[in-house]
């Protein structure tokens, strides 16, 4: 049984904070969501089917924290949230009551690289001065 905004609203907490309260290390998970603009809409049609799903009052959840966001030109919005682990679903609800419709949205489990990626190259240039010795 689908549930209608007005009934998903009613199950979900306030909407978005400025503060959230994930917490990094703290049982939460990185979320990269892609919300691609509808190229058959124009600007002010997907604003108005934002406002009419109330997808800025439940998006992001209230409990998650915006890591990043970007617009990429031409592809839409690149939002990455960390979410609690038990509010996955609610993000889901999220996207599914808010943003269809608007948006085809891509949700993708994401973790942070860049501290891999600098020990790595380190490393490598370690190992490249010791070749040439």
């Amino acid at each position: 049984m689908l549930l209608t905004t007005a009934a998903a609203k009613a199950q979900q907490p306030a909407g978005p904070s400025l503060n959230a309260t994930a917490e990094q290390g703290k049982d939460s998970v990185l979320v990269t969501i892609i919300l691609k603009h509808q190229q058959d809409k124009n600007l002010p049609e997907i604003r108005r089917i934002l406002e009419a799903q109330g997808f800025w009052d439940v998006f992001p959840p209230q409990d998650s924290r915006v890591v990043s966001w970007t617009l990429a030109v031409g592809l839409g919005h690149i939002v990455t949230l960390q979410v609690p682990a038990g509010s996955v679903r609610r993000l889901n609800l999220a996207l599914e009551n808010g943003a269809w419709g608007a948006f085809n949205t891509e949700v993708y489990l994401t973790y942070d690289y860049q501290n891999v990626w600098e020990t790595y190259i380190r490393q490598r240039e370690e190992a490249k001065e010791d070749r040439n010795r």
